[in-house]
């Protein structure tokens, strides 16, 4: 359609060295009810800050300060299966993998609640949002048990938690502005969450040959069949749907719209992660009213900084 909607933007959900998923930068829930009081607020503040130390440790590759985080019999589970126990062992595990390579990422924390079901122990819910390298960014979910030992809060398991199929928050990178040029054509997109990040909202702007249109899109899993589904309207009346799958690497968009004269378009496009701050569309099996038309072969999309 004309508002070239589809140049919507995709993230790349990869596994990253999850164990990191345990600091608290955000604010976290506050437990509800007449049992929540000061105790709770300092506990919910001290077990933040112990996240951040860990972190820390984290990012540094300091396997031991990391590992004093958990308590003597602590364990985790990775989303892969993969079941560390022990304090010792969880410190030796990383000591070997940090001896061949410590990691080179960025990261994000964001706790979605902190729960307090006894005194001496606490449920931490969020997601953590990380980047290694140029590569496009990712988010995923995780579970933390902490328990109050010796006056400190100390994690005594730590669980990843599976991707329940495709999620909204698998395109958190794409979260800020982009712009994209192919001939006389260009469009600028930017992308923010809206509705308790269970939406991605977009705003398009397509300039060609001194024309400007505006449009926006609504982003968000449909429930009922698992899908990221999306819906396109600009200023002109023209609308546009899509359903959007993720093929390795690529994400695919399965699109139809009606164009100003009433006429359906319909196409698959192919959006393509190179790294954080670039990717690749193309659009391809195109047809305008049942006819056939010409591919869009792949165009540069890039990040506008500072936005």
């Amino acid at each position: 359609m004309k508002t070239k909607a589809c140049y919507a933007i995709a993230g790349l959900a990869v596994a990253l060295l999850a164990i990191g998923y345990l600091s608290g930068q955000q604010p976290g829930g506050k437990k509800k009810g007449a049992a929540a009081g000061k105790e709770d607020t300092a506990d919910t503040a001290a077990i933040k800050k112990a996240g951040q130390t860990f972190l820390k440790a984290f990012l540094d590759g300091d396997a031991k300060a990391m590992a004093t985080h958990w308590t003597e019999n602590g364990e985790y589970f990775a989303d892969d299966g993969t079941v560390i126990r022990g304090r010792a062992e969880i410190e030796k595990t990383y000591t070997d993998l940090w001896a061949k390579k410590k990691p080179q990422i960025q990261a994000e924390i964001e706790i979605t609640s902190i729960r307090f079901p006894s005194k001496d122990t606490a449920i931490e819910e969020g997601y953590f949002k990380a980047r290694e390298g140029k590569e496009p960014s990712t988010s995923s979910k995780y579970s933390i048990l902490p328990v109050r030992e010796g006056g400190r809060w100390l994690m005594a398991v730590v669980r990843e938690w599976p991707s329940e199929g495709t999620s909204v928050r698998d395109l958190d990178w794409l979260i800020g502005s982009w712009e994209a040029k192919r001939g006389d054509t260009e469009v600028r997109t930017t992308y923010e969450y809206w509705g308790n990040k269970n939406y991605i909202r977009v705003k398009i702007t397509l300039k060609q040959k001194g024309d400007t249109r505006e449009g926006f899109q609504m982003i968000v899993k449909d429930r009922s069949t698992g899908q990221i589904r999306s819906w396109t309207f600009d200023s002109e009346g023209t609308f546009g749907e899509a359903t959007w799958t993720r093929d390795g690497k690529k994400w695919v968009q399965e699109s139809a719209g009606v164009m100003d004269d009433g006429s359906v378009q319909a196409a698959t496009n192919i959006l393509t992660p190179i790294d954080n701050d670039t990717f690749t569309f193309q659009s391809v099996e195109r047809s305008v009213g049942g006819e056939e038309i010409d591919d869009i072969p792949p165009v540069r999309v890039t990040r506008v900084k500072g936005k």
